[in-house]
């Protein structure tokens, strides 16, 4: 096949170009520092970061379900523990009462702290997390008062998404707690326990009041049996708390994993590109060179 010197121009220019593109391209590299500036450099590259965003932006949506499941745990934790200790001093005033006294100032004292303990119980039944109640359900009313012995709030659970698939309730309702009337279930029969605390302390007020030595007696056990419903749901929350932690455990080391292959995959090593970047550079002024010397050449120079 006969060679022309359209031909040659033709290929002169061709290779001008592929040379240009190259040096293009590792300029730019070398500017933005990633190797994937638009899908068409790495469809397969392009595609595998896309996913990866995605996971990453799912890891940082269950990394703020976790903080947010934690901060309201912790909050009832503290309530819980408040409560823990009212019942200690319940138990031991009630022990006091079953000890025997005959002096009536002495009972009138014990019912006074028993009032105030009730009020204290009450208090922290009425937690507050923001706006929400965090023994009421999903019913933004005080789920307790002094006067009443029920629980006014419902039983609606409220739960969270921590990692794929897996999701963690963020609350407990006040009737496992402080009425112990929470509804049975076949995972749970009897959720943390059945008895009425703030009846149970009612009950004792009236019985100190009347001097019922069996009453008081069957009223202590009651208390007991309340502060352990108490512990039982301490127990509960901490379980929960130690499950976000190794949630939060796992989704970071997660996250820092896609990044490591994201980075892999995005992000240029700054050395090789800028080697390549000056050999790239040399060999398309050799180009331009060599090209710029066959362009002068005449028919003359091909008779030769």
């Amino acid at each position: 096949m006969r060679i022309t010197s359209n031909m040659t121009s033709d290929l002169a220019l061709y290779n001008l170009q592929q040379e240009q593109v190259k040096l293009n391209k590792l300029q730019e590299q070398a500017s933005s520092q990633v190797q994937i500036n638009r899908p068409s450099d790495d469809p397969i590259g392009a595609r595998l970061l896309t996913d990866i965003g995605d996971k990453i932006k799912a890891g940082d949506q269950y990394a703020s379900n976790i903080t947010k499941t934690s901060t309201w745990l912790q909050t009832t934790s503290t309530a819980l523990d408040g409560m823990a200790g009212f019942m200690e001093q319940a138990k031991k005033l009630a022990a006091s009462i079953t000890a025997g006294s005959t002096d009536p100032s002495v009972g009138q004292t014990v019912i006074s702290q028993l009032q105030s303990l009730k009020q204290q119980l009450v208090d922290m039944g009425n937690t507050q997390y923001g706006d929400q109640y965090v023994f009421g359900g999903t019913n933004n009313q005080k789920p307790f008062s002094y006067t009443s012995n029920s629980y006014q709030g419902n039983e609606n659970t409220l739960s969270v998404e921590i990692g794929q698939g897996a999701t963690q309730q963020m609350n407990i309702t006040g009737n496992q707690l402080l009425t112990g009337s929470s509804t049975a279930t076949p995972a749970n029969p009897t959720p943390y326990g059945t008895t009425n605390i703030l009846q149970t302390i009612d009950n004792l007020i009236t019985d100190i009041g009347a001097n019922n030595v069996s009453g008081i007696k069957a009223d202590s056990q009651a208390i007991e049996a309340g502060a352990t419903q108490i512990t039982n749901a301490q127990t509960d929350v901490a379980a929960r708390l130690l499950r976000l932690n190794n949630a939060t455990t796992l989704n970071t080391n997660t996250k820092n994993t896609l990044e490591t292959i994201a980075g892999n995959v995005q992000y240029v090593d700054l050395a090789q590109v800028g080697v390549e970047l000056t050999q790239q550079q040399t060999s398309y002024q050799a180009s331009l060179s060599a090209t710029a010397k066959i362009s002068q050449m005449s028919l003359l120079d091909y008779l030769k």
